[in-house]
């Protein structure tokens, strides 16, 4: 799991420069463009709480272990569903009631 530490350090700091530019849009589109799901609604400067969903959403996106355990989940899920389609394609490949001469 050492390469998801490293994506994880990866991605943080894309999001923290991002973010440091004023781009909270850019860091929510890069979250979504690495296949994990933004850790808040998206703001809307109509929201009551538009100022704390917009720190939030800068903590979150910056936090090198919030994407370490994203980064996780979506290798398991990827693996898993890997595993279920190979179980799939293996169980169509075995002869089932083949008929006999």
């Amino acid at each position: 799991m050492g390469s998801d530490m490293n994506l994880a350090l990866i991605h943080s700091t894309a999001c923290r420069e991002l973010l440091n530019e004023g781009d909270l849009e850019d860091a929510v589109r890069y979250c979504i463009a690495q296949g994990i799901e933004p850790p808040v609604p998206p703001c809307t400067s109509l929201s009551t709480d538009y100022e704390r969903c917009v720190d939030v959403a800068k903590e979150t996106l910056s936090d090198y272990g919030w994407w370490e355990k994203r980064l996780k989940v979506r290798s398991t899920r990827e693996r898993r569903q890997a595993e279920m389609q190979e179980h799939s394609v293996a169980k169509s490949r075995s002869p089932s009631g083949a008929a006999t001469c």
